[in-house]
């Protein structure tokens, strides 16, 4: 009978630093935090351009007054990076994004979701990363500052961008457009193999 009561000790006391970590209600909410990168997951660039493939942001769930500082920094680095934003109606895919702040150990993660939807609406592509910050507070979004928004928009319209200068309508736009080069290529790509 000594056992479960031995297990039980031993839980409690690994547990107790977790949940002494979630306990932070008198800590000053003001307190400011530094970025850590974290390791980016992104997708490759193809070298082409994303422009042929048109986009528009549908949603973007995160909380006001960060929203829009968020999207005002986010489509400036989409323009730089070449994507092509344009209204539901042109598009050829959707995005649809959020934000979330939560805490760890020792400060807190910024994320970010988009999901691409294709013209169809069905989901082509999920994009995501985080960024460490470094701090103390009782709500992990009083950590984000413009620095961290700053960091998470430049990432995640980099990632935006490579996803889409892999599409099918980048790769073709990159096509030759000489009646001779295509036909040279249609005779390659449709060669029988032997």
């Amino acid at each position: 009978m000594a056992a479960p009561r031995a297990c039980f000790s031993l839980a409690a006391t690994c547990a107790l630093p977790f949940i002494l970590a979630g306990c932070s209600g008198g800590l000053d909410p003001t307190a400011t935090a530094s970025v850590q990168s974290a390791p980016s997951n992104v997708i490759r660039p193809s070298g082409l351009s994303p422009r042929p493939a048109t986009v528009a942001v549908t949603q973007m769930d995160a909380p006001e007054p960060l929203k829009s500082q968020f999207m005002a920094l986010f489509n400036a680095d989409v323009a730089q990076q070449d994507v092509a934003l344009t209204n539901s109606a042109g598009a050829r895919y959707l995005a649809r994004g959020y934000i979330s702040a939560y805490p760890v150990e020792d400060g807190a993660r910024l994320t970010y979701v988009w999901d691409i939807y294709d013209g169809e609406a069905h989901r082509a592509q999920r994009l995501n990363d985080e960024i460490a910050l470094k701090g103390v507070a009782a709500d992990p979004w009083t950590l984000v500052d413009a620095a961290a928004l700053s960091a998470l928009a430049q990432r995640s319209a980099g990632e935006l961008a490579a996803y889409l200068s892999n599409t099918p309508e980048a790769l073709a736009a990159a096509q030759p457009t000489t009646p001779a080069a295509t036909a040279s290529v249609s005779a390659l790509s449709y060669a029988p193999i032997r």
